[in-house]
């Protein structure tokens, strides 16, 4: 497989067990490589569906790592609910070397499209960081949905204080409406651990 992937330009490292698999993982994710992960149902410490559920426990992102399971004991019991919860796909052995290498393809696409996306969301925290403390408690607020008179009074200001701070907000992060800053928000949290964000809870 390895050798087959590598001849259409696909590196590939594969692990003998699972702790070698868990020692490089970090490395992978800090990367900016695209990657996919093959799983096979019955592996010799681990079988495939432990490691996808030590993955989504430890907090990895499916977008990230997307999973195919490949393997020739699986079911379609078993291939319903591994992609039901969050794996790319799953193919049963035997399936051609073309239709898993394009779909492989389709899953590095996924991964990379993820980096895109976090890199834009990197930037937005940096300009979340370029806030003064003042502008970001009412960024807080307005994200909660709050009105202005609402803000002035937890926040003990004047209502065109935060009408200025509002705008200031809105024009440094490039958005528009309260809406689109809680999504920000949540986005962030979501995807960078956003700590700043306790403020929402």
């Amino acid at each position: 497989m390895k050798w087959m992937f590598e001849t259409v330009d696909l590196p590939m490292q594969g692990f003998a067990n699972f702790e070698s698999f868990k020692s490089r993982l970090d490395e992978y994710i800090g990367s900016e490589a695209e990657l996919c992960l093959l799983l096979d149902l019955r592996m010799p410490d681990m079988s495939g569906l432990e490691v996808f559920e030590w993955l989504k426990r430890s907090g990895y992102s499916l977008d990230r790592l997307p999973v195919i399971f490949l393997t020739g004991h699986g079911d379609i019991s078993t291939a319903v609910e591994a992609v039901k919860n969050g794996a790319f796909d799953f193919y049963e052995k035997p399936t051609t070397d073309q239709r898993l290498i394009e779909r492989v393809k389709q899953a590095l696409q996924k991964s990379g499209e993820f980096l895109v996306n976090l890199e834009v969301l990197k930037q937005w925290s940096e300009r979340i960081d370029r806030l003064s403390p003042r502008e970001r408690e009412v960024m807080f607020l307005v994200a909660k949905g709050k009105l202005n008179k609402v803000i002035a009074s937890e926040l003990d200001i004047s209502m065109r204080t935060v009408e200025v701070h509002r705008a200031n907000v809105f024009d440094k992060l490039k958005v528009r409406s309260a809406a689109e800053l809680a999504t920000l928000l949540s986005r962030l949290s979501d995807r960078l651990g956003f700590d700043q964000l306790a403020g929402l809870e």
